[in-house]
């Protein structure tokens, strides 16, 4: 009786976990939107839907923190939308202006 009630909590904490909020959520690149990349490279949008980004050399520390972040997170910055995208790092639109790439996460 007790592994039935034990498996049932948790089949309700996986189902849950599974519906969560906007923690994780693949990027969508949507035209006409400005982004950046890691704090430095400016992004946009191509005809086939991915992100095409400046080729700028970045080599600050945090350029490398916002570059090893956890892939599929998603987070807000003040009013702009930041993701973590594979083989980018971290992606945030532009809709407040650029981040002072000095100033901590």
């Amino acid at each position: 009786m007790k592994f039935v009630i034990f498996f049932g909590l948790y089949l309700v904490c996986v189902i849950l976990n599974v519906g969560g909020g906007d923690t994780e959520e693949t990027f969508q690149c949507v035209s006409g939107i400005a982004y950046q990349e890691n704090e430095c490279n400016h992004c946009w949008c191509i005809s086939d839907g991915s992100l095409a980004c400046t080729l700028m050399l970045c080599g600050s520390d945090q350029h490398s923190k916002l570059r090893n972040c956890t892939v599929g997170s998603k987070w807000k910055r003040d009013c702009d939308q930041c993701w973590c995208v594979k083989n980018k790092g971290t992606i945030c639109t532009l809709k407040c202006g650029e981040k002072d790439s000095s100033s901590p996460l």
